[in-house]
C-alpha cells in the first residue's frame, strides 16, 4: 500500500510541476497582455515579469525537491540527514518566495498608489511563510529521529 501511495503522491507532484512550467508561460503571455492594455505600466514589465517567474521557479525547486525527498520515504530511508537537507532546502525554496513576494509589494507600492495586486502577493506571502515553517517543522522532527535512532543503534 505504501509503495502505491508513493507512486501515486509522486505522479500528481511530477503533474504539478508540468502544471507550473505551463503557468510560468502563462505568466510570461499575461504579462504580454497587460503591457499592451496598459503602456503606461510599461517601466513594471521586467521587474515584476522576473519576480513572478522567480517564484514560479522557486515552487518547481520546491516540488522537484520533495519528489526526491518523496521516493527516499519510499524507499523506508527516513530518518537520514538526507532526508533532514532536503526538507530544509523545501523550507529555504518557499521562504524565498516569501521574500519575492514581499519584493513584489514593495515594488508595486513605489510605482503604484493602492495596487490591488498587492492582496494577491499578501496571500502568497502568508502560505509560502506557512509552508516554510511546516517544512522546518518536519525538518525538527526528522532531526531529532536521526538523534533517536543513532542512540538506539548504540544500545545493546
Amino acid at each position: 500500500m505504501k509503495s502505491f501511495r508513493v507512486k501515486f503522491i509522486g505522479t500528481l507532484l511530477i503533474l504539478a510541476v508540468f502544471v507550473l512550467a505551463a503557468s510560468g508561460f502563462g505568466v510570461f503571455k499575461f504579462a504580454n497582455l497587460t503591457r499592451e492594455m496598459y503602456p503606461m505600466f510599461e517601466n513594471m514589465y521586467y521587474p515584476m515579469l522576473v519576480l513572478c517567474e522567480l517564484m514560479v521557479l522557486s515552487l518547481i525547486i520546491a516540488i522537484v525537491i520533495g519528489i526526491f525527498a518523496l521516493f527516499d520515504y519510499g524507499k523506508g530511508e527516513i530518518f537520514v540527514n538526507k532526508m533532514l537537507l532536503k526538507l530544509q532546502l523545501i523550507s529555504l525554496a518557499f521562504i524565498g518566495i516569501f521574500i519575492l513576494s514581499i519584493l513584489a509589494i514593495i515594488y508595486t507600492s513605489f510605482n503604484l498608489d493602492g495596487s490591488i495586486t498587492n492582496i494577491l502577493f499578501f496571500g502568497v506571502c502568508i502560505i509560502a511563510m506557512l509552508f516554510a515553517q511546516v517544512f522546518l517543522l518536519l525538518s525538527d522532527l526528522i532531526k531529532e529521529g536521526i538523534v533517536l535512532k543513532e542512540e538506539n543503534e548504540l544500545t545493546i
